[in-house]
């Protein structure tokens, strides 16, 4: 019963468009699964289609976007239902529902089909651009596939315009009030962007800023990085019906309503990154200047007559807002004064349906702060995902350690009371291009132990962030083990993040008591970050029962 019930449901989710072809039961529709092409990704949205792993345990690609990110010419020839590229001397034609392709006249067996998805052409990646030549790897801890080959692809050109409102990728404008809440609202906003449409939330950002844990009022503001540590140690996200805004209180024992895992920190004013993330994750929260926060005005930088917004002073960012798309063609006749090129970010503000256009704006890309400070949420997974979480960090990423060179150890020692499974660890890399190493002591008891560490993964990030890594073996846990992360992080004297209160106010709660952390310049050697360093290390493991 539960299997038909199954297939029901399946082929109830998928009749709901023009369909030519249904997915085959076992498929798995993967929008966390990532293509590069020559260490370049390949970006996937709705409108392009998603990649997926089939029943064969065969990675099946959109046809049109990565072909033409490798630089074919596509082609598609509906009276036989063959999809056709060519590059240089090689063509490759595609039939539908067939276990070949054929590589210019010499044909070539396949273990899987190629599919026909809601008028999309999904083509198996490794067949095909084996035939054009290149070598196909799938990288398993970061659920990657990576084509490589001698010449350089052509990248998809990002649209002149783009709104996440278009396709269904916002929730709808709330107010903050009178109250120093934007940054809650921004960091929310961009989560509730995330999930959509398959998942649709209205997370409470009275919670969010009760209880993030600093030594602040609701009203004396915040910012993504307290945000990050009150998500990452799964204080919240709760939902608003649980917590309505706007009444000062707010219950600390409420549960989170879903688990955040992954978030990247995009580079400063890299606008291309940001647009990328926009189109694959959604809103991307980030910040800007306004003349006064209490009164919700913006001053002489913005024009009310065409909702556009360009702030070209020396003051330090004060208000969080969430960018939900781009138009390269906005007139800078727009703005009050003119920017030297057209152009603007689409924003998403809170102060209600009433400001700007229902509550969005346009921001120039000459504004001097936006896109200067980015975040983006990547992985928003259930609030059953792990039974149990480890750590020691509960303010989160508050400043740097390490041994004034690029390389560092660091190492949380936990303790459970019953038998568990280690799934996963996390951490935050501190920049980018981070690479890491992550170990494992099962039985832990003296520091000697450290030396029966054991290798578990392995991997790099492109850009900082807080991630999780999820082991492909649990690994059974029972009393006292360690976690062990080697990072690499290129020009950083201080790789390794730490949570520390340095004699700031905002911090003063910061708890060295309940934790046994340690760091190591080359594995060797460790010493109590604790009693040396007055810090605990940023490292957090999860477990299931």
């Amino acid at each position: 019963m539960k299997r038909t019930l199954y297939f029901i449901l399946l082929l109830v989710m998928i009749g709901s468009g023009p369909v030519t072809h249904w997915v085959p039961l076992g498929s798995v529709m993967a929008s966390t699964l990532d293509v590069y092409l020559n260490n370049q990704e390949v970006v996937f949205n709705a409108d392009y289609g998603m990649p997926f792993i089939d029943q064969a345990n065969r990675t099946l690609i959109p046809f049109r976007a990565v072909l033409e990110a490798f630089g074919a010419k596509v082609q598609w020839i509906e009276n036989t239902k063959v999809a056709v590229a060519t590059k240089g001397s090689v063509e490759v034609r595609v039939p539908i529902d067939k276990n070949h392709i054929i590589r210019n006249t010499k044909l070539i067996e396949i273990d899987t089909k190629a599919v026909i998805i809601d008028n999309r052409t999904y083509i198996p990646i490794r067949a095909v651009m084996e035939a054009f030549g290149s070598k196909v790897e799938w990288i398993e801890n970061q659920k990657r596939v990576s084509v490589t080959y001698e010449a350089a692809p052509i990248i998809s050109r990002l649209p002149e315009v783009y709104d996440l409102r278009n396709i269904g990728k916002v929730t709808p404008v709330k107010d903050q009030l009178d109250i120093g809440a934007c940054w809650a609202f921004a960091t929310l906003g961009a989560i509730e962007s995330s999930l959509l449409p398959g998942q649709v939330f209205d997370f409470s950002e009275d919670h969010m800023s009760l209880n993030h844990g600093y030594n602040l009022t609701q009203n004396e503001g915040g910012d993504f990085q307290i945000s990050l540590a009150y998500l990452a140690r799964w204080s919240g996200p709760v939902l608003e019906s649980e917590d309505p805004y706007g009444d000062g209180i707010s219950n600390p024992n409420l549960k989170a309503a879903a688990h955040v895992q992954e978030a990247i920190i995009l580079p400063s004013k890299d606008y291309s990154a940001i647009k990328r993330a926009i189109m694959k994750y959604g809103g991307v929260q980030t910040s800007i200047h306004i003349r006064d926060i209490a009164q919700q005005e913006l001053g002489d930088a913005y024009n009310p007559k065409t909702f556009a917004f360009y702030y070209k002073g020396q003051s330090l960012p004060n208000h969080d807002v969430v960018i939900v798309g781009w138009d390269d063609t906005y007139s800078a006749s727009n703005f009050t004064t003119p920017p030297l090129r057209n152009g603007a970010f689409i924003c998403r503000n809170s102060y209600g349906t009433t400001f700007g256009d229902k509550g969005y704006f346009y921001v120039s890309y000459d504004d001097v702060l936006i896109g200067k400070e980015n975040i983006v949420y990547t992985k928003i997974e259930p609030s059953t995902n792990y039974d149990n979480i480890y750590q020691s960090d509960w303010l989160g990423w508050v400043g740097r350690i390490g041994f004034g060179k690029d390389t560092a150890f660091f190492s949380n020692v936990y303790t459970t009371d019953k038998k568990e499974t280690l799934e996963a660890v996390s951490f935050y890399a501190t920049d980018m291009d981070t690479e890491y190493e992550v170990y494992v002591v099962e039985k832990f008891e003296t520091e000697s132990d450290f030396s029966k560490k054991r290798l578990i993964t392995r991997g790099a990030f492109d850009y900082a962030g807080y991630y999780t890594i999820k082991f492909n073996t649990p690994i059974p846990v029972e009393g006292t083990f360690a976690v062990i992360v080697k990072v690499t992080t290129p020009d950083s004297l201080y790789p390794v993040a730490a949570e520390y209160d340095k004699e700031v106010a905002w911090l003063e709660d910061v708890d060295l008591s309940d934790g046994r952390g340690y760091m190591s310049f080359d594995g060797l050697s460790w010493e109590s970050t604790e009693k040396v360093l007055e810090s605990n290390v940023c490292l957090k493991a999860f477990t299931k029962n």
